[in-house]
Parts: structure tokens; C-alpha cells; sequence
């Protein structure tokens, strides 16, 4: 397709881990590998560093589709409205997202105000969201709770799912290192998010 020579695409990658270099980054860092081979500019947030207070329910964003907190999901929401791709990262904690990505998650309750409620636009196009997981555990279920969440989280900013990374019996970051395919799967999603 032509216009993908002409327009270089957006990557937002949200490392959603309270640990820093940890394996969802060492796979988030392939997957950004990937994107740019291919000609993607790409942003990498930790979410650990922002200040983002959790959504207290005020429900003050049912009438404007904003939010009244005043703190860095303000500039977060811009980076969400216009970003091709949106990457987000998190361990498994107790079968679901950890604090750092939930929060935030949570916080785009204006977004879905605004755009289901309202009926205003938050981005347009074929935008893409992408997944990336570990869990230490092995359990049938183990990224299904985390994985509802996140698919509600992308349809909520506009995005479609456009698949995951999803990797268990990883407790340490040497785990995945020694997972026969898991850099290279990495590698060739970031590459085909922005070539597909």
C-alpha cells in the first residue's frame, strides 16, 4: 500500500510494570525494534513515572466527556488521540492489570463519555492496540481477565485489538530470555503492526 511509504506511523508503547527492565519491557523494547525497522517513529512512556490518580467516580465527566483531575493523564489522552498504534505492557498480578495500568485505564472513563455518551469523536482511522503479558504462574485462565480489560480499554479510545504477546511460567526476566521464540515473536509483531 502506498500511503504506508508516504505517512510514517505513530507508536505509542505504555510500559504498564511497576519494575522497570523487567520482562514486559525487554519485550516491549523487540516489539519497538520491529515497529521502527519498518519505519514507525515510536514513544515510550512507564506509566510508574507518571502521577495518575485513580478515577474517584465523580462523575463530573458524564456531562462534558473531560475530566477534572488535573494531572498527567491530561497530556496522556492527547498522546491516545493521536497515536497509530497503542502498546501496553503489564505483568499478571492477581489474574489482572497491576495498579500503574489500571489507573490509567480506568481514567479513560471520560473517554468512553465521550464517545458513547456524547457521541463525540476521539480518533479517527484504522488505529491498532497491541498486548504484551507474562505471568509467572501456568493456569488455563491466567491472561483472560487481564486481556478483557485491555480489549475494553482499546475499544473505549477508538482502537481495534490487533492481537497480543501472551507468555507464562515467566517470574523473572532471565525466564524469558530462555523462552525458546518469545524475542523473536516480539521482534516480528512489531514489525507486521506496522506493515499490515
Amino acid at each position: 500500500m502506498l500511503w504506508c511509504t508516504l505517512t510514517k506511523k505513530t507508536v505509542l508503547a505504555l510500559a504498564g510494570s511497576p519494575v522497570k527492565g523487567g520482562s514486559t519491557d525487554i519485550l516491549l523494547d523487540q516489539v519497538l525494534r520491529g515497529a521502527r525497522m519498518k519505519g514507525a517513529s515510536v514513544e515510550k512512556i512507564y506509566l510508574r513515572e507518571l502521577e495518575i490518580t485513580p478515577c474517584n467516580s465523580c462523575g463530573k465527566c458524564e456531562k462534558t466527556g473531560e475530566c477534572p483531575i488535573n494531572d498527567d493523564m491530561k497530556w496522556l489522552y492527547k498522546k491516545l488521540l493521536k497515536s497509530h498504534v497503542i502498546i501496553l505492557t503489564s505483568p499478571i498480578y492477581f489474574m489482572g492489570l497491576p495498579a500503574q495500568s489500571k489507573s490509567m485505564v480506568d481514567r479513560c472513563q471520560a473517554i468512553w463519555v465521550r464517545r458513547f455518551k456524547l457521541k463525540k469523536k476521539f480518533g479517527e482511522g484504522d488505529r491498532k492496540g497491541f498486548f504484551i503479558s507474562v505471568g509467572g504462574m501456568e493456569r488455563p485462565h491466567l491472561f483472560k481477565g487481564a486481556v478483557a480489560t485491555v480489549k475494553a480499554f482499546f475499544t473505549t479510545i477508538g482502537v481495534r485489538y490487533a492481537g497480543d504477546l501472551l507468555f507464562s511460567k515467566v517470574e523473572d526476566k532471565e525466564d524469558i530470555m530462555r523462552h525458546p521464540t518469545a524475542i523473536k515473536d516480539a521482534l516480528e509483531a512489531g514489525a507486521k503492526l506496522i506493515s499490515d
